[in-house]
């Protein structure tokens, strides 16, 4: 028993695939995180030896993306709320586009999520939104260091999950952080058959994510 315990707990704090940050993966802030980053839900739009770089995107704020850009004509009507992607450059616009094909001058998040920062970009999309698609516009965006992120996952800040198109763009905000932290906080442990005879009850056991 105590074998199984052990093997258990190391196939808790050893991450698998699905687990490990990656471009659109989300990032769950555990209960524990307080401040700035408390109840947030992240979208990972870039991660690699450089560092990793994501979008809250459970944090609309009271401006339009009129009101944001009143120099920009397209922008005129679009009372869409905006979104706080995070602390870093808060002076910086970043969009999230959900469309079929990849407009110019995006990268691809998740399957028909693409982010963009370029202007011509921004100018295109809301003078002629994708068909059938949508647009989010983000102010500011999380980022770290190389190191940084994976150092405060293995400190237990965040549950990472697969990220998916429609909990991005969700009508409901406010109570995505919950759904999405009660459904993944449970997770599988199988453990290892010695024999071809297990004895029951072991094997399969969950484990709550605190």
């Amino acid at each position: 028993m105590r074998a199984l315990l052990l093997w258990a707990a190391l196939a808790l704090a050893a991450p698998t695939g699905e687990s490990s940050p990656a471009i659109g993966r989300f990032l769950i802030a555990k209960p524990q995180v307080a401040g700035f980053f408390g109840e947030s839900v992240i979208v990972l739009v870039d991660h690699g030896e450089h560092g990793s770089l994501g979008l809250i995107v459970n944090r609309p704020i009271p401006h339009s993306v009129a009101e944001l850009l009143p120099e920009l004509e397209d922008a005129r009507g679009h009372e869409e709320s905006a979104f706080l992607g995070g602390p870093v450059a808060p002076d910086r616009l970043l969009l999230l586009v959900r469309s079929r094909s990849a407009p110019p001058g995006s990268a691809p998040v998740l399957s028909e999520v693409h982010v963009s920062g370029s202007r011509e970009t921004l100018r295109a999309l809301l003078a002629k939104p994708p068909p059938g698609g949508e647009l989010r516009a983000y102010v500011g965006y999380a980022g770290w260091a190389p190191g940084q992120l994976a150092a405060e996952i293995a400190r237990g800040d965040w549950l990472v999950t697969p990220g998916d198109a429609a909990s991005v763009f969700t009508r409901e905000p406010a109570g995505l952080w919950k759904r999405l932290f009660d459904a993944h906080r449970m997770i599988e442990v199988r453990a290892p058959r010695p024999s071809p005879s297990p004895l029951p009850g072991c094997e399969l056991h969950a484990a709550r994510i605190r």
